[in-house]
């Protein structure tokens, strides 16, 4: 009888955490604390398969906690120890390896503010501590903020990172930091202070801190750009421009008009819609989706172009995701053409679903048509 196959997607992101990472954790561990019992920390590795990515990392920072020194500071210390340059022959710890040390301190570190902030500032530069640090606010959000404000000034373009995306109140895959959604008033603050950041690493996560806070207070973001652009030195202006057209993306395409007015679109303009075609009408999972389209203009008008799909649910309706096109300077009654390629290829983020599918354009955060097609 034939083999069943699997339907598990082997390149899932879970599958990182698996024997492979176990055993090399275990070597660098052992280096410096040679009880530790690393036959016993391979073996609960092989129950790695049957969980889900978040299960991993808490069955491996369980059996962390059971192993190590009881007194957290010194099992710090051995984790610590465990990221610097091992003996020859061992590949070092980096990148995602470090993901189960992260999460070790918010779980264990609490009660021991200045050690565990102090390894977060360590760890945040070999992967990135803006998960493990949310704890810490929620539970200490004066102390913790007073900390990462004398860390808006370090030498580290990624600590100086880590303070901005580790405060976004809605960081995807991030605990919610509620007290921000509900008053974003004392993050601000700190990107006051990460606003001119020579870093374009840094001044991203400012951009998509803005991007998050605009999600709930839209106006405050505006008025703050504002600020910002009418104060700034003529030497940090590309700077703010480039963080204000990122900040204001959902908005952009949420068509909020005093957005669009800040950022130089014509939000009154008569724009017209012409010849919207897809091609083809039936789409075969895998494969592309080609619209096509022309606008016009009564008078010169500068337009962001956007256009969503609205995919078909397992229930039968249907949800709308916008997507980025064009911005364009379009010229008094003259037709622009514009053409995209949308691909249908089967993502893990997104599950296709056979069916009608809607194609809408919008232009300024307005929907100007729409148009139907069969995906199988």
């Amino acid at each position: 009888m034939p083999q069943k196959k699997s339907t598990e997607n082997e390149s899932a992101f879970k599958n990182w955490i698996n024997e492979a990472l176990v055993r090399r954790m275990a070597a660098h561990i052992q280096q410096h604390y040679p009880s530790f019992d690393s036959k016993a920390f391979i073996k609960v590795s092989h129950e790695l398969p049957q969980l889900e990515m978040k299960p991993r990392m808490r069955l491996i920072c369980d059996f962390l906690k059971a192993h190590l020194p009881a007194d957290y500071p010194k099992a710090l210390k051995l984790l610590l120890k465990a990221t610097m340059k091992p003996k020859s022959g061992v590949e070092p710890l980096k990148g995602f390896d470090l993901w189960a040390f992260t999460e070790f301190v918010q779980r264990y570190g609490l009660e021991h503010f200045d050690e565990s902030m102090n390894a977060l500032h360590t760890l945040t530069q070999k992967f990135t501590a803006e998960f493990a640090v949310r704890p810490f606010i929620i539970h200490d959000q004066e102390k913790t903020l007073q900390q990462l404000m004398l860390w808006t000034q370090d030498p580290s373009e990624h600590v100086r990172r880590w303070v901005s995306e580790g405060t976004r109140p809605r960081l995807p895959w991030g605990e919610l930091l509620r007290s921000f959604i509900k008053d974003p008033s004392p993050a601000l603050a700190l990107l006051e202070e990460l606003k001119f950041d020579e870093s374009l690493y840094v001044r991203k996560s400012v951009a998509n801190h803005l991007n998050d806070i605009t999600k709930d207070h839209p106006e405050l973001v505006i008025k703050t750009l504002k600020r910002w652009l009418k104060n700034c030195p003529k030497e940090h202006k590309t700077k703010i421009d480039w963080i204000t057209r990122h900040a204001l993306r959902t908005q952009v395409k949420a068509g909020n008009p005093k957005a669009l007015q800040l950022l130089g679109y014509h939000t009154d303009a008569d724009v017209k819609l012409h010849d919207l075609t897809l091609a083809p009408k039936t789409v075969m999972t895998g494969e592309h989706l080609k619209l096509s389209f022309s606008l016009s203009s009564a008078k010169n008008a500068t337009v962001v172009v956007d256009y969503a799909i609205h995919y078909k649910k397992s229930n039968g309706s249907h949800s709308a995701k916008v997507f980025k096109l064009s911005n364009k300077d379009l010229k008094a009654k003259e037709r622009m053409d514009f053409t995209k390629k949308h691909s249908f290829r089967p993502v893990t983020t997104r599950v296709l679903y056979p069916g009608a599918h809607i194609v809408e354009i919008f232009v300024n955060g307005k929907s100007l048509g729409k148009a139907s097609f069969i995906l199988k």
